[in-house]
């Protein structure tokens, strides 16, 4: 396993003189007074309360700061108001600094009732792209001028507003492994959500195994992805190793129920950056789950993951006016699989065991509805059995390049080369006929035998 865990970057505590960037955003995590009262923002001349640009102003001398890793500058913007808020922000800020931030910005929406609201873009190195989130902060007013007062829960969580994290630098990206705040070793006091000490260092020595696991399969992971997807990947993604699903829940923004179903999951708003290409993902693998699974299913779903992150990094074509998504999620979960599925030694019926088992109980074989894939237990596995077995058995009639072709092509915007505009179930059927050699209700045709034969002849 090349590269190294835990390269620091130097955290200072000197003032900022001159750096050039624009308005980058460091801890959107608890923060807290400064140690020392900072040189306020003057309000904008008039105003009566801060305007665009005040919260401009502030963001921009934090990031400043953020960007020369000085903590101290970082944190002078920010009035959190309590001793112990003070704390936090700099174990986070000096956390994040630690990890490899590059950048954190955000992009201002509003500006109103005291409250600013805009996108939040943050990288760390070894990421590709930025990752896009919320940002939202309450404005305070201080000697004459104004302050970001944080936390403020309509931020996107990062992995350093949980606790610490060690970085590991490899070959397509970065592996970034999270010890929650109040673990056994970990800064904080107490019990991580009721965990006894033992528990909770057996899950983070198991988060720590699964985070090495990750590093060493991340280079090889990343080269299958480009080998199937081709151009357009991100430069490299970053992998966050969390000890449970509780904690991929908060990072992902996932109910409990919906989290617990989960091993892994693709993080980051849809939504294109100043160059017009579409914003980074970043990956989340549970511990606790990924622990469970054989070298194969771990190296399968990270591959599964990362094909997210490629896909989601040259998709442009945006929801229709009702909501409805460009591409059907069968086709994304279902080429994800295939890509991470082609070269395991395991039994193609083994694996759609769950969509088998519901056609022998009488259930006659669909793809599945968008909202499938939002379920848990039984309904949530046949739905990813069906979507691999789809996306496979149009792969063996034309060939991955075609499918890869047919996903392009749907996540693609029309007026850039993609699919022509249509309602969701014309514009597949064009895609299909363009790609495949075939229309949608002969994929499906082709489909539906294959499985009634018990995939038969698939091999692994």
């Amino acid at each position: 396993m090349t590269g190294r865990w835990d390269a620091p970057r130097d955290v200072r505590r000197r003032a900022v003189l001159a750096v050039t960037g624009g308005a980058l955003l460091g801890g959107c995590g608890r923060s807290s007074p400064p140690p020392s009262p900072p040189a306020p923002v003057a309000p904008s001349r008039g105003a009566a309360g801060p305007g665009t640009a005040d919260v401009s102003r502030l963001l921009a001398e934090r990031g400043r700061a953020l960007a020369v890793a000085d903590v101290a500058a970082a944190g002078a913007v920010c009035a959190p108001g309590s001793p112990s808020g003070a704390g936090e922000l700099r174990r986070a800020d000096t956390t994040a600094v630690r990890a490899g931030l590059v950048s954190w910005a955000v992009d201002l929406q509003e500006v109103a009732g005291g409250r600013a609201r805009g996108r939040l873009r943050v990288r760390v190195a070894g990421e590709g792209r930025e990752v896009a989130g919320r940002f939202g902060a309450a404005l305070v007013p201080r000697d004459g001028g104004w302050a970001l007062a944080l936390p403020d829960p309509a931020c996107t969580p990062q992995p350093w507003d949980l606790g610490e994290v060690r970085a590991h630098r490899v070959a397509g990206g970065t592996v970034l492994l999270v010890r929650p705040a109040g673990f056994a070793g970990a800064t904080g006091t107490g019990e991580a959500g009721g965990v006894g000490e033992a528990e909770q260092t057996e899950q983070a020595e198991q988060a720590e195994q699964v985070a090495r696991r990750a590093a060493a399969d991340l280079p090889g992971a990343a080269a299958r992805v480009d080998a199937a997807w081709g151009a357009g990947r991100p430069g490299g993604t970053a992998v966050v190793v969390v000890p449970t699903t509780s904690e991929l829940a908060r990072l992902a923004g996932l109910g409990p129920g919906r989290a617990a179903a989960l091993d892994a999951v693709a993080v980051g708003e849809d939504s294109a950056l100043a160059d017009g290409a579409p914003a980074g993902v970043r990956v989340v693998l549970a511990a606790d789950r990924c622990a469970r699974l054989t070298p194969a299913g771990r190296t399968a779903t990270l591959t599964h993951e990362l094909v997210h992150a490629a896909t989601r990094a040259t998709a442009t074509a945006r929801p229709g006016p009702d909501g409805t998504r460009p591409v059907p999620r069968w086709l994304t979960e279902g080429y994800a699989d295939h890509v991470a599925r082609r070269d395991l030694d395991v039994p193609a019926a083994l694996l759609a065991a769950p969509l088998l088992e519901a056609v022998a109980g009488g259930a006659s074989p669909a793809p599945p509805e968008d909202a499938d894939f939002d379920g848990t237990g039984r309904q949530l596995q046949v739905a990813y059995a069906a979507a691999w077995t789809l996306v496979t058995s149009a792969a063996r009639a034309a060939g991955t390049p075609a499918v890869t072709a047919l996903l392009r092509s749907l996540s693609t915007a029309p007026e850039l080369g993609g699919a022509p505009a249509a309602p969701r179930g014309q514009r597949l059927d064009a895609a299909c006929r363009a790609a495949l050699g075939a229309g949608w209700a002969d994929v499906q045709r082709t489909w539906r035998a294959d499985v009634a034969a018990g995939l038969v002849g698939w091999g692994s």
